[in-house]
């Protein structure tokens, strides 16, 4: 610890540091006799001294069993460009961040880490920061009620516990977004005009639940799209007849390749510009096919053609029981411009 401390103060004040990355684990008093204590000090000097040195990347992990104090001269760091917090605790709690004063106006990427924001807190820093591009977010808990991204064109959300996820309105110029560990209802249907991909994995529908999530995706020239209720969300969307007229590349996942194929030709339909479709595998539908009995033996009186002229390729993640060959022969039969049909047969 003396030694990082050190060198670091033997860096000139004028010298400005480009990154400085910090991962430590701040060990547990009653195991260790107050070393936990030492290291916290001792993080939070290494913190501001880096600060100090106009550090432009920062990035934090730190694991630890008693409360970490943030110094105050992180959130207001005039020469931070890209901020990674990441604070585990011992009983995997969310680490509350309250900053009296946020002024980063450099800052373009945040990513947090198991951390807690309440909304006034949240507000100082969307606030504090003018130029913010990208917000990655894992693992934590985030009042966005009145918070509003004016500028930010990036957004990845990880299993985060909001208590309202509307991005069309929190992001109006969003480009590119990520979801996973979501539930589909939590998503805003309203129309972002400005994103151009979409990644989202999430959970079913909840019964009784309504969910137009692909209304808001219309304009995405990439696409993938997982999810155990992907048959009841792509039925929602052919139910209103949207055009994705962007849309170049498509993934879908937990498709059950035991089913009938009409929904497919039916959505192929509706992507005229599409050129790389992508199918993985529903373990969970599978099953559910089981039950009911449906086996494929409908599909061939189901698909006639797929009207999609611009697919140049297809990728089928299956495993050896999925009804692949006839989904396989219908795409090489009506797509005259194909030049790849890749299979990849999974043991499960």
């Amino acid at each position: 610890m003396k030694f990082i401390t050190s060198f670091l103060l033997s860096i000139d004040k004028a010298t400005k540091l480009d990154v400085f990355k910090l991962r430590c684990c701040l060990a547990d008093n009653n195991l260790y006799e107050g070393i936990g204590n030492d290291m916290s000090y001792f993080a939070c000097m290494w913190i501001t001294l880096a600060v100090e040195r106009k550090v432009k990347k920062l990035h934090l992990k730190m694991s630890y069993y008693d409360c970490l104090r943030i110094p105050d001269s992180l959130f207001v760091c005039d020469s931070l460009e890209e901020l990674e917090l990441s604070l585990d605790l011992a009983d995997d709690d969310f680490v509350e961040v309250r900053p009296e004063k946020v002024n980063l106006p450099k800052l373009k990427r945040l990513r947090l880490s198991n951390i807690a924001i309440h909304e006034d807190y949240m507000k100082k820093i969307v606030n504090g920061c003018p130029v913010l591009e990208c917000l990655d977010a894992c693992c934590c808990s985030i009042v966005t009620r009145d918070v509003f991204f004016g500028g930010l064109k990036r957004l990845s959300v990880i299993c985060c516990d909001f208590d309202c996820l509307d991005i069309s309105r929190m992001v109006p110029g969003l480009e590119y977004l990520f979801l996973a560990g979501v539930t589909i209802d939590d998503i805003s249907s309203n129309k972002m005009h400005k994103l151009t991909e979409a990644r989202i994995t999430c959970h079913g529908i909840e019964e009784g639940m309504e969910c137009d999530v692909l209304g808001s995706l219309v304009n995405v020239e990439v696409l993938e799209f997982i999810s155990i209720s992907l048959m009841d969300v792509l039925e929602k969307a052919l139910q209103k007849s949207l055009i994705f007229d962007k849309l170049r590349r498509l993934t879908l996942g937990d498709c059950c390749m035991n089913c009938a194929f009409g929904f497919l030709s039916s959505l192929l339909e509706h992507t005229p510009k599409l050129e790389t479709l992508t199918l993985l595998h529903g373990f969970l539908l599978e099953e559910c096919c089981k039950v009911n009995g449906d086996h494929g033996q409908n599909s061939r009186e189901k698909i006639e053609w797929f009207r999609c002229k611009c697919l140049k390729k297809v990728e089928i993640f299956c495993t050896a029981s999925d009804s692949v060959p006839e989904l396989v022969e219908r795409v090489k039969l009506s797509t005259l411009g194909l030049n790849e049909v890749l299979v990849v047969v999974s043991t499960r």
